[in-house]
């Protein structure tokens, strides 16, 4: 990777995660010249492989790949990066209570009607969600009510049974990652509409298979792009202004300027608001980037020297009402040896925990899973976390996400270009938003609209 800067190309690109790196990528191959500037001393942005040996990794960031995500599957086939299909199969571990029970899927085995009130109030959400125009939910003809409500109080006033509410604000959590403000309904429902594959599945007629994970990681997918592009990324390097008129962009780095025709800035909507921007961004955007907060997870990993829990018949999943971790799933690599569970600290336990010392914290978790699990779970051969609400350039996980009334008052604001910057990312995607889908469809679809403007 390159180490200087002071350059000029035809665009440069702002952060090195999935959707930076996939717009170079695409622009490289088009016969532009695109410089990538990344603060980090890494690629790969909300994306964290960390190898631990014997063909055995842990992801600490985004991992999944859902099935009709073609676009990141197509791009790993051509990175020759591989798939496989999650450690899924066996019963689910409930805590409702204080009591254990465990069954398939989300409830336990005396909560049959609760499914059925899920799949029904799913597909609601799902008919609803089709009312949002592509990429516009603010142009919805019930955009308006829809966004003055909370998800929280549309799902209290019309999902009278309470295991189905729990059960769906489940299924979307894992996109909000609990954060402090309540998500809107049309936030949720853009959220479906671009692919929320959680509520897809449950009213799908037809199985749709499994998630699936990366051979060796998902950073893997990151560092592949970045090793084809070479010294066209630039690692080290903070941005900290961005000078932009019709004549083209300045990024001002800690280490130089990188001048171009164009510009793309990638990083998560609440890190590009702290740039300072010369001249200074419409009010519109600016409100925006202090409107969409970033969830809080922190990400914990188990390693045991077997996957003891599938010898119980279980999957590695759980669903809780209480504790530290309420959530989980097997994360063994495809050899299935060692045993990894991973458990995730989301939302106001995130918040609570994080300043815990990490004793504490490990000790919360632990007894968690030997609630789950049994005892052997509380005796790990080793520990992995890592808070994103910590990581500076992130400053939070999964996503950003919209509270009430902000996608009507700011939503044009998103995607629209400023002079010559454009803006990718996740979160800026129309296609699997929040998602690592998304991101990759982000990235080439912002670089075909930076090539539009070149000459």
């Amino acid at each position: 990777m390159a180490a200087m800067a002071g350059r000029e190309c035809d665009v440069v690109v702002c952060g090195a995660g999935l959707a930076g790196l996939r717009a170079a990528q695409e622009l490289k191959r088009a016969g532009a010249e695109a410089l990538v500037v990344e603060a980090r001393e890494r690629v790969g942005g909300r994306t964290l492989t960390e190898q631990i040996g014997g063909g055995a990794f842990i992801d600490h960031g985004g991992q999944w790949v859902s099935p009709g995500q073609e676009e990141i599957v197509a791009l790993a086939g051509e990175l020759g990066l591989e798939l496989f299909p999650s450690w899924d199969e066996g019963q689910t571990v409930h805590w409702s209570e204080g009591r254990r029970s465990v069954a398939p899927g989300l409830f336990d085995a005396g909560e049959e009607g609760a499914m059925e009130g899920l799949r029904a109030v799913a597909k609601q959400l799902t008919e609803m969600a089709t009312e949002l125009p592509e990429g516009a939910p603010w142009e919805a003809p019930n955009a308006a009510e829809w966004d003055d409500v909370t998800l929280d109080a549309w799902l209290a006033e019309n999902v009278p049974d309470p295991l189905a509410r729990f059960g769906m604000a489940r299924s979307l959590e894992g996109v909000f990652a609990g954060g402090p403000g309540k998500t809107s309904l049309l936030a949720a429902l853009a959220i479906i509409r671009s692919g929320a594959h959680e509520v897809t599945r449950l009213v799908a007629e037809e199985q749709l298979g499994p998630e699936r994970r990366f051979v060796g990681g998902a950073q893997g997918l990151s560092e592949r792009i970045a090793a084809e592009l070479g010294e066209r990324v630039l690692l080290g390097h903070r941005v900290g202004q961005i000078g932009h008129a019709d004549s083209g962009v300045a990024v001002e780095t800690d280490r130089g300027t990188v001048r171009a025709r164009c510009g793309i800035v990638t990083f998560p909507p609440t890190i590009a608001g702290r740039i300072r921007y010369s001249p200074a961004l419409p009010a519109a955007r600016d409100h925006l980037t202090q409107r969409l907060p970033m969830g809080w997870v922190i990400k914990v990993h188990c390693l045991y020297d077997s996957r003891f829990w599938a010898v119980d018949g279980l999957a590695g999943k759980v669903v809780s009402d209480e504790g530290a971790i309420r959530a989980t799933a097997d994360n063994s690599p495809p050899s299935g040896s060692p045993g990894i569970l991973v458990g995730f600290i989301e939302g106001a336990q995130a918040r609570r925990l994080a300043p815990a010392d990490p004793d504490e914290r490990r000790s919360a978790v632990l007894a968690d899973l030997s609630r789950y699990f049994g005892e052997q779970a509380a005796n790990p051969d080793a520990y992995y976390e890592y808070s994103w609400g910590d990581d500076e350039f992130a400053r939070g996980a999964y996503g950003g996400y919209l509270t009430a009334g902000v996608w009507t008052s700011y939503g044009p604001a998103m995607r629209r270009p400023i002079g010559p910057m454009l803006w990718a990312g996740t979160e800026v995607s129309a296609a699997w938003n929040g998602k690592l889908e998304g991101a990759v469809h982000s990235g080439r679809t912002v670089a075909l609209e930076a090539l539009d403007r070149l000459p």
